[in-house]
């Protein structure tokens, strides 16, 4: 963990930056609100106990959203299953696309929100919109706008 207090109030601006977003998309993801918690809180957790390593990389908002995958996966091989839509994205599209087309449509982010929290430049994440749209339908695209409801 951080130790000294600069370092402690930069994690605390991440975590309240990003947690709000973070459980967002592991909810669209994992669907279960106990297991999406979970997730996030040891991403939060993983950053927590590497941040200086995170600060010294290149991207630490791209780090800390490659951990995040990583226990999203955790939670469960078989995520994407729980939504149709979200499964045949995920199956269909490299990760980076998938999840911004899951931020972006499921999740109504903007480029520069979606870029912010994937540690993208936002021309990335429009090209990757770009791709999307040719190789989605637009009845994809309008059912993945579709909120899953919560139990």
């Amino acid at each position: 963990m951080p130790t000294d207090q600069h370092s402690l109030l930069g994690l605390a601006a991440f975590v309240q930056l990003h947690r709000p977003d973070y459980l967002r998309y592991a909810r669209a993801r994992l669907v279960d609100e106990s297991a999406s918690r979970a997730a996030v809180e040891a991403t939060l957790a993983a950053v927590g106990g590497r941040w200086g390593d995170f600060l010294r990389g290149a991207r630490p908002a791209a780090d800390a959203w490659g951990q995040l995958r990583a226990q999203i996966r955790a939670a469960s091989p078989h995520v994407d299953g729980a939504d149709p839509t979200v499964g045949w994205l995920y199956a269909a599209l490299p990760q980076d696309a998938a999840d911004i087309a899951l931020l972006r449509w499921r999740l109504s982010m903007t480029i520069e929100a979606i870029a912010d929290l994937m540690g993208i430049d936002p021309p990335a994440v429009a090209a990757s919109l770009l791709t999307v749209r040719r190789k989605c339908s637009a009845t994809t695209l309008r059912q993945l706008e579709h909120r899953a409801s919560r139990p």
